[in-house]
């Protein structure tokens, strides 16, 4: 055995075992000396920056460190085998202030303060307000940034303004990026092909742990190179635990500026974020199979601050204001169980709906509008995707011509449907819902008795975690002990906590990860080198 293998084992041994306490400074008295130091690491490569996810934050920030300092070494990984992440699988629409087509529009009266406002309503005072001023502070040199580096955004949205309204929001600001998420991921992964050749994109590195030194600075990471993702288990966390998945080859980086975690969030771990709330044990997530808890996991044994951990986001294939012209039934005894505008709390409507799905076997709730209903949708866009479906695929809405139709379908007792909705009707009429949900926001769609009818599963998709590593302004996570800034290692996009608190607002995930993507970059570049 060669002097090589010999010096990694003495330090899985000595280090991998005991990292968090051989590493983190304040376990350490005053003038301690490490159990680990890096003369004792044997490292198998060196590296100026390693960016850890390759999505909208990870290629924002690989880009902005490249053009803050040249001639370093970057690389830009993922443990994936398909780069981009969750980020290439979502819409990634973004509110803007002050763009272009804004003004044009004539929407002249927005600011950055108005987004807080409408940002921070949302968050319920769970967030951190300097995070969340940031973000709000910073779109437009986002979008300029995206602008330059090769990704094109869609005028023909809203009223082809290129600006929309949507929920949540006093003006109107979005913009969507074309092919949404997957635009923003290609272009930037083209604009590093063909003009930033010092940074180099890796798949399949998994990182396993963060390595800081006695002071507490970030100073290498271990990572499994060639490791293979197993989509085939239940629980696609299982894949974070060696005991599952020991695929790759151990290796040793040595980063002698900045670790960039751009890692995502962990909807895809059913144990992790269910042992938080228990009906997302076996809710459905929209995000990449590869959001699993791993590199949280990884930070939080490196002693960086977990925060925000029980906070989570659904989402749902209708706009969440638009469910309130309907009645969501429970498809056993086709009875309500909430009022359907909630407050247009989407987490509320998110929780009860699972918690209902729970009491009968996991089957799902049933959402019912009658052809009144239908009319009084606010975004007849997605009302249409819901119909048709897009790129091929069935749409999540289907339309009868009778309430017995409709039964039929979803394999309901079409007499307790009838007595059901009839009851809903009169307690409607004289506004005496059971549930609270009041005669005066429904604007004359108070029955649902006027055929054609239309129904959906309504199942709250967990889109979005909140929780992850507390961060500064600048990008930099914080020890859990000292409270204290870590040096040499940055944070960014869903990886982080801190900005959005209770319920992050729609079109504003993209504003978290590039924002912070932007500061991690410029500031892990700027970082001084500790060897």
């Amino acid at each position: 055995m060669d002097n090589h293998q010999h010096s990694r084992r003495r330090f899985l041994r000595a280090g991998l075992g005991t990292a968090a306490a051989a590493t983190l400074p304040m376990i350490l008295a005053p003038g301690a000396v490490a159990a680990t130091l890096p003369k004792d690491i044997h490292w198998d490569e060196e590296m100026d920056i390693l960016v850890m996810g390759t999505g909208m934050a990870g290629s924002i920030a690989a880009i902005k460190a490249a053009e803050t300092s040249a001639g370093m070494k970057i690389v830009l990984a993922d443990k994936m085998s398909r780069l981009g992440g969750s980020s290439l699988i979502s819409g990634l629409n973004m509110a803007v202030v002050g763009s272009p087509w804004q003004k044009e529009a004539g929407i002249v009266d927005d600011s950055w303060e108005l987004l807080l406002a409408d940002i921070e309503k949302e968050n319920r005072g769970y967030n951190h307000q300097d995070l969340t001023r940031t973000i709000a502070q910073n779109t437009l040199e986002l979008f300029n940034f995206l602008s330059t580096h090769g990704v094109a955004f869609d005028k023909s949205m809203g009223d082809g303004s290129g600006v929309k309204n949507l929920g949540g929001h006093s003006r109107p600001r979005v913009v969507w990026p074309v092919h949404g998420g997957t635009g923003i991921v290609k272009s930037l992964q083209k604009y590093i092909g063909e003009n930033l050749p010092n940074i180099e994109i890796r798949k399949q590195v998994l990182l396993e742990e963060i390595l800081r030194d006695a002071n507490g600075r970030c100073i290498g990471a271990r990572v499994r190179e060639h490791y293979i993702f197993n989509r085939e288990v239940k629980d696609f966390g299982e894949n974070d635990n060696p005991q599952f998945n020991s695929t790759g080859e151990t290796r040793f980086y040595k980063i002698k500026r900045s670790l960039i975690m751009a890692t995502g969030g962990y909807n895809q771990d059913r144990k992790f974020r269910g042992d938080e709330v228990g009906v997302l044990y076996n809710s459905v997530s929209t995000a990449n199979p590869g959001a699993t808890a791993g590199a949280l996991k990884a930070m939080i044994k490196a002693g960086f601050k977990p925060i925000h951990m029980t906070l989570f986001r659904f989402a749902f294939p209708i706009p969440t204001e638009d469910i309130l012209w309907g009645v969501l039934v429970n498809p056993k005894n086709c009875q309500r169980f909430i009022n359907e505008h909630n407050n247009n709390d989407r987490q509320g409507l998110g929780l009860a709906i699972l918690s209902e799905r729970r009491k009968i076997g996991g089957e799902q709730i049933i959402l019912i509008y009658d052809q009144t209903g239908i009319e009084h949708y606010h975004d007849k866009q997605r009302l249409n995707l819901s119909l048709e479906g897009k790129n091929g695929t069935e749409g999540t809405m289907w339309k009868f011509d009778t309430l017995e139709a409709l039964a039929t379908n979803f394999n309901m007792d079409i007499k307790a449907l009838e007595q059901n909705l009839a009851q809903y009707n009169r307690d409607m009429e004289t506004d005496q819902d059971k549930f609270g949900k009041a005669r005066a926001l429904l604007k004359g769609a108070t029955a649902i008795n006027k055929p054609p009818f239309y129904a959906m599963w309504l199942n709250p998709r967990y889109n979005y975690s909140q929780g992850g590593a507390m961060i500064t302004p600048e990008a930099r996570p914080l020890d859990v002990r000292s409270e204290q800034p870590i040096p040499g290692v940055f944070v960014c996009g869903e990886a982080s906590a801190g900005s959005y608190g209770y319920i992050r607002l729609t079109a504003c995930g993209s504003l978290d990860c590039g924002v912070f993507g932007l500061i991690a970059g410029k500031n892990a570049a700027l970082e001084k080198p500790w060897a």
